[in-house]
């Protein structure tokens, strides 16, 4: 647990020292990087997925281009690059972790107000701890983060063109063509008691027509009766509602002034809708996370929309409560990370 915590201490060090050293940012961001880059990469057999995706890099290997035309193109080139390099697995999660790092924080570089607490959030809230788990995916989440200039200016050609990317990772980010449009919509009673009528009638027959999706989609056959498939527990909403609730000042700013975006405000929304499926089946809390990973940037901002007075307090109580998820994320073993193993562990172990 011990590089958890190394990384949680050096993003809480970075409020003190941007707040007094604004020029730094970049320089803090670039060390927090590096650490996160080289405790994914040097992992040992943390994630429950790490034996399958060696398993398909192997496989991958020793093929031609001609995988480019197989599903998710993007992330099979990214393991024929790493071997045509003469890489083993290793090497090749070097080059994931690099991509996957560099999209995020230069994204938070570039659109956070508090990078330091963004990036906190980036470890507590499980989203550093899914990019050593859900290679494919995570890649596609933090591809996806750049649609966010485009969903606040309306831009929906270069969105599109974001999209498709990510879809060449992981076919679940199309789920954002139709959310381009959600989380434009304006902030209203009206809207969010629209959808939240619209996404009980939809739990209610959820598997009807997840049994149709699986028909047009036979791909996904594989998930019913699996572990996947299986209902998760109410207690696990606490994050998606405490992250909602957080940003309701956020969302009170975004319905009084209509000229600002609502992109922020309702993803938080739509994040908490989609995750209330995994108590049908947990597979489904995977279309939550391109809606999530938003919360990097919008749980600071709801900081930045409280009164000065309470900014303090409120950053507080959040940087608190993540703390407690991240620690009960720890004890659940969210994500097959946790504790951590590195090389040096095999190493060790080889040596006794």
């Amino acid at each position: 647990m011990l590089p958890y915590f190394a990384l949680i201490a050096l993003s809480l060090a970075g409020g003190p020292l941007l707040s007094t050293h604004p020029e730094y940012r970049r320089k803090f961001l670039l060390v927090f990087g590096l650490a996160c880059w080289g405790l994914a990469s040097l992992r040992y057999v943390t994630g429950f997925d790490y034996r399958s995706y060696e398993a398909i890099f192997q496989k991958i290997a020793g093929q031609d281009l001609a995988c480019l035309t197989a599903r998710e193109p993007g992330y099979f080139l990214l393991n024929w690059t790493a071997a045509l390099w003469g890489g083993n697995y290793r090497a090749f999660l070097f080059l994931v972790h690099l991509l996957v790092t560099a999209l995020v924080l230069l994204w938070v570089e570039r659109h956070s107000s508090a990078p330091w607490l963004s990036v906190y959030l980036f470890v507590t809230l499980q989203y550093f701890a899914m990019s050593m788990n859900l290679l494919r995916q995570s890649i596609a989440a933090a591809i996806v983060l750049w649609t966010y200039p485009f969903l606040q200016q309306r831009r929906l050609l270069p969105f599109c063109g974001v999209v498709l990317l990510a879809f060449c990772f992981h076919q679940s980010a199309l789920l954002m063509l139709p959310l381009y449009f959600l989380l434009n919509l304006q902030v209203s009673k009206r809207h969010y008691v629209t959808a939240a009528v619209t996404a009980g009638l939809a739990y209610l027959f959820a598997d009807p027509l997840l049994h149709l999706l699986l028909a047009i989609l036979p791909v996904y056959r594989s998930y019913p009766g699996g572990r996947y498939w299986q209902s998760n527990s109410a207690i696990y909403l606490l994050a998606p509602l405490g992250c909602f609730l957080f940003t309701l000042p956020l969302i009170r700013q975004a319905a009084r002034n209509p000229s600002a975006s609502p992109v922020l405000a309702n993803s938080a929304f739509y994040s908490l809708l989609i995750q209330i499926f995994i108590t049908r089946h947990f597979i489904l809390e995977r279309l939550s996370i391109y809606t999530a990973f938003f919360s990097i940037l919008a749980l600071p901002e709801a900081v930045c929309a409280v009164n000065k007075q309470r900014a303090k307090v409120w950053t507080g109580l959040l940087a608190a409560c993540c703390l407690a998820y991240f620690l009960f994320a720890a004890q659940q073993g969210f994500h097959g990370v946790y504790p951590y193993h590195g090389v040096w562990n095999r190493a060790a172990s080889l040596g006794a």
